[in-house]
């Protein structure tokens, strides 16, 4: 990756964590608070499987949605961390 493109990268993951909090559609999930990518994405499978209504099924492509958004954000603006401090 250029130079350039690291000095893009300004989301830590406290901004994440912030962002995901202004998304109501979260606040029932771990992972959410505090940002937990991982965390999130296997709470969201969790109601894959276990959804049975349509609006069960539409309310989950909403969050899939919006997790890939985060992912995004995740890959490309987020400032990696030092090493030794994880």
């Amino acid at each position: 990756m250029s130079d350039r493109a690291e000095k893009r990268r300004v989301l830590t993951e406290e901004d994440l964590t912030y962002v995901v909090e202004q998304l109501s559609i979260f606040d029932a999930y771990p992972g959410a608070h505090p940002w937990n990518r991982a965390e999130l994405w296997a709470a969201v499978m969790d109601l894959h499987l276990a959804a049975k209504t349509r609006a069960e099924r539409e309310a989950l492509v909403e969050l899939i949605g919006a997790l890939r958004v985060l992912d995004v954000l995740d890959r490309h603006f987020l400032r990696p961390e030092p090493k030794g401090t994880r």
